[in-house]
């Protein structure tokens, strides 16, 4: 694990077992967000014509306690869970049994974006996802592009990839479902004032993604197929932020 993920995972392990409550209105309303946009993420769920009597597999790197996956774990018939921290990982597991959904949903402990991506993590069982979900997380990842590359891999070829994520300050392109013309390397903020992460700071690789870096990031990772990406409703805002409150996007891609 490298230095970076190694700050994350202390970090959010101390966080654990209070992170549903601390952010349980944000969390909450992310939660709604993303189902109200399971039709325009993807077709294939078990309620739907192209879902039905189909396995259909989500994996959902950084999950933490795993309110994300729970909201989709109706829809699909196993999740994977993934998470470096102990503490997240034992959350998500509690959690998931708690709700009735420990059949479906699994938590493990793993670092796929470290130089060398442990044996164990190459079977089936961790491969071939019809959709793979990073909510709150991208920013918290020392190299985004490598994220992508690492999980778009993991994605069976048509698979989503769904990323829920912070904009970056001063980017409100409005024009956002379909964009012909990249930024290159500007997923980073440099151009951008940054965002105030309190105690979380030192976890932090971007202070937000512009939507044009996100597009570059997803055509990168060969998952560029039928990007889209919205602006959301609510704000991140909470007692950590003392700035103003940010606008979040969620952007999917599926895999070439």
């Amino acid at each position: 694990m490298s230095d970076f993920a190694e700050k994350n995972r202390q970090y959010f392990d101390k966080m654990a077992s209070t992170y549903n409550d601390e952010f349980k209105d944000f969390i909450a309303a992310n939660c709604r967000e993303i189902l109200n946009h399971r039709a325009w993420i993807s077709d294939t769920w078990t309620d739907t014509e192209s879902g039905k009597g189909k396995e259909i597999k989500m994996l959902e790197y950084a999950c933490g306690p795993g309110p994300v996956s729970m909201t989709l774990a109706p829809y699909v018939t196993k999740v994977v869970g993934m998470d470096v921290s102990d503490g997240m990982v034992g959350q998500f597991n509690k959690n998931a049994q708690e709700a009735g959904l420990g059949d479906k949903m699994t938590g493990v402990k793993a670092d796929l974006l470290a130089e060398t991506v442990p044996e164990e993590y190459s079977g089936e069982e961790y491969s071939n996802f019809d959709i793979v979900v990073v909510s709150m997380a991208l920013h918290h990842f020392e190299k985004p592009e490598l994220a992508l590359a690492r999980l778009g891999e993991r994605l069976k070829k048509g698979g989503v990839f769904l990323i829920l994520e912070i904009l970056a300050n001063g980017d409100h392109d409005h024009q956002h479902h379909h964009h012909h013309h990249h930024h290159h390397g500007e997923h980073h903020d440099s151009a951008h004032e940054k965002l105030d992460f309190g105690e979380a700071e030192h976890t932090v690789g971007s202070h937000g993604f512009t939507l044009e870096g996100i597009q570059q990031l997803y055509e990168n990772a060969g998952l560029g197929r039928d990007f889209q990406s919205e602006l959301l409703e609510h704000k991140m805002a909470f007692k950590v932020h003392a700035k103003l409150p940010k606008t979040l996007f969620l952007a999917r891609g599926q895999r070439v």
